[in-house]
This record gives structure tokens, C-alpha cells and sequence, in this order.
């Protein structure tokens, strides 16, 4: 609040809609005509997303899913009734924006499958395996939007359970896709070293400060803390699925500062990036049949979801 003295600010994520748990990061949102890249940091024992936008943004995001999340959202500082004014447009369009950011996730799901397809005819196993992972998060991300609940990536998993009540297949194939079978103590405690090291290569692998201000310390010190909870809870597959968002999320920004690289030559050969203990850590390490079976599922249901909407 003293720092962004004029602004107006607001809660938003988990802890404003009141599932949040004692290790999730407070996700602040400052509303400012300046512009600024979202970050991480911690203050005292409170660690916090701090994400900017201007008013237009906020009153109109061109954004289905921050309109959904603006719609949610708690004042904290609201002078000048922006933050006010935005929640109830947004509200008022809220079956609107679920349904544009459901289609916009299924699509993505779609398209990601098709990278994972190619990589396994091309004998890729690693590449295949990673796309089915990011697809079946796309996937998970599309069905609760489609039933209008904001996705949490710590909460992803009791999300989906609450919401295929009466209808467990889309879980039953997220869960498949994601390779939930690997979510032991072991299997978390692996995945969470892999994606501390990932951290800190996207850190060190560049030295601009767009990329700097993405993969703060302060992130990894987040999802540390998220995991630890989720395994002191006995959350294991909630941890895992978590990890594995991060594992998604890192990945891709990697192969976006390599843009003519594919993920393939990022783990082998002599100018890797990531070893071969880094990508087993990391969970990519599944048969070329148990990859074959999740692609032929996730495609069922994304064709289901897709005939729905």
C-alpha cells in the first residue's frame, strides 16, 4: 500500500475468493498508467505477486480469464471506484468470458496436441511427452472454465474432482495426461529439484530484465513453500500436478529464448541445456506407450469438451 501510494489495489486469485491456503502467495493487483512487467518478492514472512494494469485494462481486459478473475476480485484501495465499477462489468459478463476462455484454452489443447503427435512420429520421446503434459494442463484449465470456476494451480486437481461430480472422465483424462501415476513423495521431491533448476537456468540463462523480473528467487521460494504444504497435507498429487504447471510454464519460456531449438535439442546432444537426470527429475521420462494411450484420451475428451461448447 505505501508503495503504490495513488493507486488503486485489489486482492485477486485464490485468496480472494477464499481458498486460499497458509502457503499461497498474495496476488495484488496495482492499477497504474505505467507500465510494468508482474513480479515476485517477499515482504517479512508474506510473499507476493504483484501484477500491474491500466484502467482500461481493468475495466475491459481483452483478457476472458483476467475478466473473470477482475469480476472476483477484492478491493483493498479503491478511491476512485475503478476497481468497483470493473468488478460488477466484469460480473455482468462473467458466462460470457467463461465460455471465450474456455474456447481459447480448448484450442490451445488441440494445437499442443499436435506438437506431441508430430514429436512421437519423429521418435521424440522427451518433446511428446512434454506436450501431452502441457496439453492435458490446457485441457484441465478449459473444463473448469467451461463450468465458470476460475482455475488455481495449487487447487487444480479438487477443482476438477468438484467439478466432474457425476461425470469423471475429463478428470480421469487430465489425470492420465499429467502422469499422475508418479505422484509419490519421491516422485514430488524429484519434480521440485528439477524445477528449482530449471529456475535457475531461465535466471542465468539471460541476463535482460524482462526475463529476470519473470523468474525472480522469489518464485522458486513460492513454489517451494506451496509444495512443502501440499506434502505436509499428504496433497501428493495436487503437489505433483502443481510442480508440473511450473515444469510447463519454465519449459516454454526456455524454448522461447531458443527459438530455433526444440526441446529435444535442449536435452541432448553436446549443446544441451538440461541433462538427462534434469529431465527424469522432471517427470519426462514416460514409455512411448503409456505417451501413446494419454494423446488418445486427451483427444476424446477435447473433441467431447469441444462438441459442448
Amino acid at each position: 500500500m505505501d508503495m503504490y501510494m495513488d493507486s488503486a489495489v485489489a486482492v485477486v486469485g485464490c485468496n480472494s475468493r477464499g481458498i486460499g491456503r497458509y502457503s499461497c502467495e498474495l496476488d495484488v493487483l496495482v492499477v497504474t498508467g505505467e507500465r510494468r512487467p508482474s513480479t515476485s518478492l517477499r515482504i517479512g514472512d508474506v510473499f507476493v505477486d504483484l501484477r500491474f494494469a491500466s484502467e482500461k485494462d481493468v475495466l475491459k481486459p481483452a483478457n476472458p480469464e483476467y475478466a473473470m478473475s477482475m469480476a472476483v476480485s477484492k478491493p483493498v484501495r479503491d478511491t476512485s471506484l475503478i476497481l468497483s465499477t470493473s468488478s460488477a462489468a466484469n460480473f455482468a459478463v462473467m458466462e460470457e468470458s467463461a465460455r471465450k476462455a474456455s474456447g481459447i484454452r480448448l484450442a490451445s489443447s488441440l494445437k499442443i496436441l499436435g506438437r506431441a503427435e508430430s514429436a512421437l512420429t519423429k521418435g521424440a520421446l522427451v518433446d511428446a511427452d512434454f506436450w501431452l503434459l502441457a496439453a492435458s494442463y490446457e485441457f484441465g484449465y478449459a473444463l473448469l472454465l467451461s463450468k465458470e470456476a476460475l482455475p488455481s494451480p495449487s487447487h487444480l486437481l479438487s477443482q476438477l474432482r468438484e467439478e466432474s461430480k457425476g461425470n469423471p472422465k475429463g478428470f480421469e483424462c487430465m489425470s492420465i495426461g499429467a502422469g499422475l501415476e508418479s505422484a509419490g513423495r519421491a516422485g514430488c521431491g524429484a519434480r521440485l529439484e528439477g524445477v528449482t533448476v530449471l529456475h535457475d537456468v531461465l535466471r542465468e540463462g539471460s541476463k535482460e530484465a524482462t526475463a529476470e523480473s519473470e523468474w525472480p528467487k522469489a518464485r522458486t521460494e513460492i513454489v517451494g513453500a506451496k509444495a512443502e504444504e501440499l506434502v505436509t497435507r499428504a496433497e501428493l498429487a495436487e503437489c505433483y500436478s502443481f510442480l508440473g504447471q511450473e515444469l510447463v510454464d519454465g519449459m516454454i519460456t526456455l524454448l522461447k529464448a531458443h527459438p530455433k531449438r526444440t526441446l529435444r535439442s535442449l536435452t541432448e546432444g553436446r549443446d544441451r541445456l538440461l541433462g538427462e537426470r534434469l529431465v527424469r527429475q522432471l517427470g519426462l521420462a514416460r514409455s512411448e506407450s503409456a505417451v501413446r494411450s494419454g494423446l488418445d484420451a486427451l483427444k476424446q475428451q477435447v473433441s467431447l469438451l469441444s462438441r459442448k461448447s
